[in-house]
């Protein structure tokens, strides 16, 4: 007969439970945190907002430098009991080294799980910033309102990536005056790149190729713009954004033709009107000479509406989007098996 022992493995249940919060972890984030140089990982949530009885409750995300990651409890049907290893043989008049053991330490009735998200941080700073006052800053008028905020202070309670954010910063313009965040509205943009294009011809300048962007192009004393505006502007089409910091602008071609295009069909529908029969030689009209033929109503599908008959308005999609405006689910087709991460440990026991 056999003499191996069948007593098995000793299983006992600490009287002292601690609590657990065990988190899982997406194979693309696992990789990264377990790579050589790992990335530093944010835990923010966005900060509620006191005056919005009906706001939504805030959710925690971690982000890394450019992605963001909503954490959501998993609640499941079995206990998970988290171990360590005992031997009881002291307590049998045993040598504690033949037999060993194991005690349940804590309990875990759900799961942390990290999902990608993709956020929604236009739609968040645009409800974040208010729209530039240029009275706000005449002499003797200046003082800080509750309204604005910093950029840092809009960052750091910002649910989503440093650089989803800085994406969203410079699609609205954004910029920040004595630490006071602002973005400009459509008719200012309207106003700003008109004075810009005609700036730029009065003195030569071919906006279609490199150029040195000097302070004071504009006469933005004049029209109440700080000097900020053309430049986050400028930010805003340019295909090197280093360069644009140092001075020397090339702006887009494509991204130009797009946003003079979208932000004059925002101006002439304000109000729910329809843009006017002569749309797209306006349009035209606001283009750098050799870009004018570039100008094609396929290149605003996203931001019209056509109402037939030739008509379009502009589609508003600051009224379209979610109440949260800070997340939505990224496309996941591990997301239905996720709720049963039990029956997954349970496949791979041998």
């Amino acid at each position: 007969m056999s003499s191996q022992d069948d007593s098995g493995i000793s299983f006992s249940i600490s009287n002292d439970q601690q609590n657990f919060r065990l988190l899982e972890l997406p194979p693309s984030l696992l990789e990264l945190i377990a790579s050589e140089h790992p990335p530093v990982l944010y835990l923010k949530s966005e900060q509620p907002n006191s005056g919005a009885a009906s706001a939504p409750t805030p959710t925690a995300v971690i982000c890394t430098h450019d992605h963001t990651f909503e954490v959501r409890q998993v609640q499941s049907s079995n206990i998970l009991y988290i171990l360590q290893p005992s031997s009881n043989g002291l307590d049998n008049g045993i040598d504690s080294s033949s037999l060993s053991g194991v005690t349940a330490i804590g309990q875990c009735k759900a799961l942390l799980e990290l999902v990608p998200v993709q956020t929604q941080s236009v739609h968040f700073l645009r409800n974040a910033i208010p729209i530039y006052n240029e009275k706000k800053f005449l002499p003797d008028i200046h003082q800080q309102t509750s309204e604005t905020r910093s950029k840092q202070v809009l960052l750091t309670n910002a649910p989503f990536s440093t650089a989803e954010f800085e994406a969203a910063w410079t699609e609205l313009c954004a910029f920040e005056i004595e630490d006071e965040a602002w973005r400009p509205s459509a008719s200012q943009l309207e106003q700003i790149w008109a004075s810009f294009m005609t700036a730029t011809t009065i003195r030569g300048i071919d906006v279609t190729n490199t150029f040195q962007y000097v302070d004071r192009i504009l006469t933005v004393e004049e029209d109440c713009w700080d000097e900020a505006m053309p430049q986050a502007i400028l930010r805003r089409l340019s295909s090197d954004h280093e360069n644009t910091m140092e001075g020397w602008v090339l702006i887009d071609r494509v991204k130009c033709v797009q946003w003079v295009g979208r932000v004059y069909l925002e101006v002439l529908c304000h109000g729910s009107k329809r843009a006017p029969p002569n749309f797209l030689q306006l349009w035209k009209d606001h283009l750098p000479e050799r870009w004018r033929e570039d100008a094609k109503l396929d290149l605003l599908q996203a931001f019209f509406t056509d109402l037939g008959h030739g008509s379009i308005t502009f589609k508003d999609h600051s009224l379209t989007a979610t109440n949260a405006g800070v997340r939505a689910p990224a496309v996941s087709t591990t997301s239905k098996n996720k709720s049963k991460w039990h029956d997954r440990f349970k496949r791979t026991r041998t």
